[in-house]
Order: C-alpha cells, then sequence, then structure tokens
C-alpha cells in the first residue's frame, strides 16, 4: 500500500508536466471554447480580431521588458503566459471561424483597416 503512493504521485507529476512540452497553440485550443465566434459576422471578427492582436502585442511587450534571464522567464510564465497563450486560442478560433464564414480580412492583419461586413460569396 505505501508503495503505491510514491508510484501515484510519480504518475499524476508526470502527466502534468507532459503538458508543459505542448505547444502552444495545443494549449491555446485547451483554454477556448469551441465554436465561441459561431454568432459573429464579419464585422465583429475583425473588431474581435483587433482588440486581441492588440492585447497579445501589449503581453509580447511586458514580456520582453522583463528580460530574457531567468527570473525574468519565470515572472513571464507566471504572469503574463496563461492569458498569452487563451488570446492564442481566441485567434485560432477566429481565423477557423472567419474562414468557415468565408469572410474577406485575415484576422492576422486585422488592424483597424475598413472591414466588409459582407462574406465572400
Amino acid at each position: 500500500m505505501t508503495t503505491r503512493i510514491p508510484l501515484m504521485i510519480g504518475a499524476v507529476a508526470s502527466a502534468l508536466l507532459s503538458g508543459c512540452a505542448a505547444s502552444d497553440d495545443a494549449s491555446g485550443r485547451f483554454l477556448v471554447q469551441p465554436d465561441r465566434y459561431q454568432l459573429y459576422g464579419c464585422k465583429e471578427l475583425a473588431e474581435a480580431a483587433q482588440a486581441i492582436g492588440a492585447r497579445q502585442r501589449e503581453l509580447e511587450g511586458l514580456m520582453a521588458k522583463v528580460g530574457p534571464d531567468t527570473s525574468g522567464r519565470f515572472v513571464s510564465t507566471i504572469a503574463y503566459r496563461p492569458e498569452y497563450l487563451q488570446l492564442r486560442g481566441l485567434i485560432n478560433e477566429i481565423h477557423r471561424t472567419s474562414a468557415e464564414k468565408k469572410c474577406k480580412f485575415s484576422p492576422d492583419a486585422a488592424s483597424g483597416a475598413h472591414v466588409s461586413d459582407q462574406a465572400i460569396r
């Protein structure tokens, strides 16, 4: 019985640590509800992509500001990384939804340019 507890702790720890090796996109997908933007039109998708892109750039600046050393990476991972991964998941979901709706904008290039409310037919 006592040998099972360390074995179970080791199994749980390895399962949790294996998530650390997952890609950012896979982690982002895990943090976002599927079909979140299904009811959005092309214009709303563009606006959401623009707002998310602005926040992503802000977080990237904050992560760069804390520095590349070990303590900076630790602070960045704890303070900014979870939100950053969630934003990447949201952008991926916007990509998917805009492709399904055949919108005329690129979520990557949604930088405030005029975006039509019409879909490509």
